[in-house]
């Protein structure tokens, strides 16, 4: 596997565990929440999202961590295997909730320098809570309709983490 998608509702993980498979992996992590944010929380043009998105796809491996709804068409066809993490709606509102929080309680920079404001915060949250149902009903079509990808569907945290210890690199040829 040289072509990695991790996708899931927000909180559900996406970037930690996209980072972790690229470590064990030993491939590029390309984090895609700045494709979507500029500087001072500005929403980024199409223009400049299909252009970082098409730099990132060119590579012959990548580990991305993200779900493209809006460009599923263009991503998911080209990734071999695709994770795909749908925990429960009260673990990840409530790991949004803790994040963003954090994050606003700290202003420590996130996306594009941005720091998180807690009206920011409060409507990520919202976001959280609304998008997961429609993210569960959805994916499983979209899922199937790909193929040749591997799908792992992973439900429960502790399945996410078996998986990820068992994952080792491959061995060199030679």
């Amino acid at each position: 596997m040289k072509r990695i998608l991790v996708i899931g509702s927000s909180g559900s993980g996406k970037s930690t565990l996209a980072q972790q498979i690229a470590q064990r992996l030993g491939l590029p992590y390309v984090p895609t929440d700045p494709f979507y944010w500029e500087p001072d929380w500005k929403v980024a043009s199409p223009g400049r999202v299909a252009a970082l998105l098409s730099i990132a796809l060119a590579e012959p491996a990548w580990v991305l961590d993200g779900n493209f709804d809006d460009r599923r068409e263009q991503v998911w066809p080209l990734a071999e295997c695709i994770v795909w993490l749908d925990l429960r709606w009260s673990i990840t509102v409530g790991r949004v909730i803790a994040r963003n929080l954090g994050w606003a309680w700290s202003r420590q920079p996130i996306w594009s320098g941005n720091r998180m404001t807690w009206r920011r915060a409060l409507s990520g949250v919202r976001h959280a809570a609304r998008s997961h149902g429609l993210k569960r009903r959805l994916y499983p079509g979209y899922l199937a309709e790909l193929g040749g990808a591997q799908i792992l569907h992973f439900t429960r945290s502790r399945d996410v983490q078996d998986w990820l210890e068992a994952l080792t690199r491959p061995a060199e040829p030679g």
